[in-house]
């Protein structure tokens, strides 16, 4: 049987993990019977290595929906900031591979938002429609959160889900060969403006035990300088948390 679709884009502003889909895409041979093209926002193509993997251009969405629609059959969104609009996602096949359990908790973060209302979080390759993180589930995948997790660890886990299930499914999407199911329910959204908002710790409120830990966890990434608190000098002093589970020893 013939590939369905043979013109893809993938696009993305994670470089490194792209890089992972590529490998994927090289091991399993699909270079032979498909083409793509890989692309991430112009503002993280100025800050690409010299020499990357494998080679890359920018290209802004919004700005070229008539370009896309025209090269590509398929388009790819592989944590790519950027909002489609609703004219490319009408005209040409478009695919979102979400770090996030949809419906829950769409939008910026998910799993930062995860740990502090305790809803579902890991990974979802679903249809694009014209809402943010929204349309037609073809796999999802939920990752577990510990209570020894920060953003960053629960983060790590929900990228290599993400390629265990791009892996299992890429061939049947080329083939157009793949089955959804929809949305039961609207879920939640988080935006920009939520993440800033939770991050600056308020010194005068009374937080129990519980919330402090997970907002900081939360809110705690590599060396991402989230967490924030503003001192009696006027000063932002950043907080990260470091959580580290006892070992247990087998008698």
């Amino acid at each position: 049987m013939n590939i369905y679709y043979k013109k893809i884009l993938i696009i993305g502003d994670n470089i490194s993990f792209i890089e992972k889909i590529a490998n994927i895409l090289e091991n399993k041979h699909l270079n032979q019977y498909a083409d793509f093209s890989y692309a991430c926002s112009p503002e993280i193509f100025k800050e690409l290595p010299s020499n990357p993997k494998i080679e890359f251009y920018h290209i802004d969405v919004n700005k070229n929906v008539k370009t896309l629609v025209n090269k590509f059959d398929l388009i790819i969104s592989a944590h790519c900031k950027q909002i489609f609009p609703a004219e490319l996602v009408t005209k040409v096949k478009c695919i979102n591979i979400h770090p996030g359990f949809n419906p829950y908790n769409r939008g910026w973060y998910p799993h930062v938002f995860s740990i502090i209302n305790k809803f579902p979080t890991g990974a979802t390759i679903h249809e694009m429609d014209q809402k943010v993180d929204h349309g037609s589930i073809i796999i999802q995948r939920q990752v577990e959160i510990f209570s020894y997790d920060t953003s960053d660890t629960v983060y790590k886990r929900i990228l290599d889900t993400e390629l265990d299930i791009f892996s299992e499914v890429i061939e049947k999407i080329l083939y157009n060969e793949y089955h959804t199911c929809t949305l039961q329910e609207e879920g939640n959204i988080n935006k920009k403006k939520d993440f800033q908002k939770i991050r600056q710790i308020e010194l005068e409120k009374v937080y129990s035990g519980r919330e402090i830990i997970d907002l900081l966890r939360a809110l705690t990434h590599g060396d991402y300088q989230n967490a924030y608190f503003i001192d009696d000098e006027n000063n932002k002093i950043f907080i990260r948390l470091t959580l580290e589970p006892e070992e247990v020893v087998k008698e």
